[in-house]
């Protein structure tokens, strides 16, 4: 057996050998063409003005002038939204909103009343009927979709030439 083909037992002689192996392969050009593509788009990339490029290639003072403007827009959300919910907080206690609040639990009761009338009238119903009549309307439904697609096919005469175009 060559030497170049033995496998060592330890890890890090297997990682010696791999990396012998690739540091003798001979080193490869680029193409001519992709070199050039590299060489345009790097080109373009320069040239682009400052403020589209990235942050660390912007001038000191608008690096300096955006963080500032930044740390005051940040100031001025959190002023503005500790006074919207004040703002909030009174107009929930005005008269408008308290009629809204009494409209919404009459719909809350509403639902309440349905729910226990439903659970009242489901408490009696065995599974093996919901079930049944959960199945016989999939069903129903299947032979519903079957039916149309059939009367679909009887009544539009579809032949291959036609529906090709």
């Amino acid at each position: 057996m060559n030497s170049n083909t033995k496998r060592p037992p330890d890890e890090r002689e297997l990682e010696q050998f791999i990396g012998g192996v690739l540091h003798q392969q001979p080193l490869r050009q680029a193409p001519a063409s992709l070199e050039a593509a590299i060489l345009r788009r790097l080109a373009a990339e320069a040239a682009r003005p400052w403020w589209l490029q990235g942050f660390n290639r912007w001038p000191w003072i608008a690096r300096g002038l955006f963080l500032a403007l930044s740390a005051g827009l940040v100031w001025l959300s959190y002023t503005t939204t500790a006074r919207l919910g004040s703002v909030w907080q009174a107009a929930g206690q005005s008269a408008p909103a308290n009629a809204a609040r009494a409209g919404m639990q009459m719909f809350v009761d509403l639902s309440q009343a349905l729910q226990t009338l439903g659970g009242m009238v489901t408490r009696d119903i065995s599974p093996l009927w919901i079930y049944g009549s959960a199945g016989l309307a999939l069903l129903l439904y299947a032979a519903l979709f079957g039916l149309g697609a059939a009367a679909f096919r009887t009544l539009i005469d579809i032949n291959p030439e036609s529906a090709r175009y």
